[in-house]
């Protein structure tokens, strides 16, 4: 019933080991066992029968001394009588049930027995340990900045005096008491006494700055062990900035994103879109992802006045070059309107007649002029450049021209004294040039000068290229 009894204790450790006792024992050599509190704990010892006859063994447990009742609150056998023919061996096993006390110092229990009627005893030397692997000391900084994982050791006593695997847990907690990280580690204790172990606990960058304590804790054997110890999460700011731009002659897009990567808040001096003082002319359209775009002197910013940590801001605006273009085209319409309103006369020049025959090419030439003002124009003097390569240049019409020498050819000018509003003048002329040593004729522009008032004034006609085929 004994031995019922500690079977029907929920938490077991089991330990099989094999102590050969020769029958009678050799001496009073203690069979030596260390023994885990807060558990039910089995040990094999074996008897052996050395003698030249079978042997009757019956073990009485309950005749222990005082070590017994002191530090154990049950203890049980099984089988408690057997027989043992010559050479042959018995495996007994003992159950032994500590009352929750330690000692460092083994203790002898002597357990009696009957061999064959013949009253005998041996002793089992007990050392009994906790089974707690217990939290020695947490070494953790005292302040920190989140920007890389927490790093801590951790002391662990190990009690058992044998290798053992031991789960470790840590959290860290606000003062509130919330968890804001946690993590594990497996380790594995190796040396009777203090072992110490180094951790990691990942942190978030953006944890808000205070006072958290970090708590380190295993679970073995049923019980919980731990340790602790405060630290500061300081305040620190953090930025971090992306742009991107797409503008070109024609405008575009400039966009930026600022995200707090800090702990603390960011003030709103911190995400401006910068916008020179150009662009901002033409500036069609502004946004931002959080509160209203607004415009200042140095650029586009948000309405709100602080992001908070892990926050992010989208600032963007877009401009046109439309209106630039815009008022280059309206200046150049103008100004071809004015000097159209203004150009006094008009000139033009044109081929009315060319023909090749017997290897040259006569060419007649137009040179029209008209008073488009509506005042008078006086001493007009009007000057046409003759090609190099001309053999012949004569005047045509009622109006003959004045053929001269020049540095690089030819030239042929007219004279008149006075042009009224919408009147005209044509005037020709003819050239000849040989056919095998040209293949287009390059004629510049005619020039005429005259007056208008006290204002003396130049005007140019139309060029012509002339292929000769």
């Amino acid at each position: 019933m004994r031995y019922l009894g500690i079977l029907s204790i929920v938490s077991l450790l089991f330990i099989s080991i094999s102590i050969a006792n020769a029958i009678p024992p050799s001496g009073n050599v203690p069979i030596s066992l260390t023994i885990p509190s807060n558990a039910v704990s089995f040990y094999n010892i074996s008897f052996y029968n050395n003698l030249a006859s079978t042997v009757n063994i019956s073990l009485n447990i309950g005749q222990a001394k005082i070590q017994y009742g002191f530090f154990f609150s049950n203890m049980g056998v099984k089988p408690s009588q057997f027989s043992l023919a010559p050479n042959k061996s018995e495996s007994v096993l003992f159950s032994f049930v500590p009352t929750g006390q330690y000692t460092s110092l083994p203790q002898a229990l002597n357990i009696s027995y009957t061999q064959n009627g013949v009253s005998r005893y041996f002793i089992i030397s007990a050392t009994i340990v906790p089974i707690t692997n217990m939290i020695y000391h947490v070494y953790a900084p005292s302040s920190i900045v989140p920007t890389s994982p927490l790093k801590f050791n951790a002391s662990v006593l190990n009690q058992l005096g044998q290798d053992v695997p031991v789960p470790i847990s840590y959290r860290l907690n606000n003062s509130q008491g919330k968890t804001v990280s946690l993590s594990s580690q497996s380790v594995v204790l190796t040396n009777l006494g203090v072992d110490q172990f180094s951790f990691s606990l990942p942190l978030n960058s953006t944890i808000a700055p205070g006072q958290y304590t970090l708590y380190v804790y295993t679970n073995y054997g049923g019980q919980t062990s731990l340790g602790s110890a405060n630290i500061n999460i300081s305040a620190y700011s953090a930025v971090l900035t992306s742009s991107s731009s797409n503008i070109n002659i024609f405008g575009g897009t400039s966009t930026m994103t600022v995200v707090n990567t800090g702990n603390e808040n960011l003030s709103n001096s911190d995400f401006t879109l910068p916008v020179n003082g150009f662009n901002s002319l033409f500036l069609t359209a502004k946004s931002v992802s959080l509160g209203t775009a607004q415009l200042s002197a140095s650029g586009v910013t948000s309405s709100v006045n602080y992001l908070m940590p892990g926050q992010a801001l989208t600032i963007s605006y877009s401009i046109s070059y439309l209106p630039i273009y815009i008022l280059i085209v309206i200046i150049i319409v103008v100004i071809a309107i004015f000097l159209y309103l203004n150009r006094k006369i008009s000139i033009s020049k044109e081929v009315v007649e060319h023909k090749v025959v017997g290897g040259f090419v006569d060419v007649k030439i137009a040179l029209k002029i008209k008073n488009v003002s509506k005042k008078s124009i006086n001493d007009l003097e009007i000057s046409d450049f003759v090609p190099p390569h001309a053999l012949k240049v004569s005047s045509v019409g009622p109006k003959a021209g004045r053929i001269s020498k020049v540095a690089d050819g030819l030239s042929i000018s007219w004279k008149e004294t006075d042009l009224q509003p919408n009147d005209e003048v044509l005037l020709m002329y003819e050239m000849k040039s040989k056919v095998g040593i040209i293949g287009s004729i390059n004629l510049k522009p005619a020039i005429c000068l005259f007056r208008v008032g006290n204002k003396e004034l130049k005007r140019k006609s139309n060029s012509l290229i002339l292929n000769i085929r």
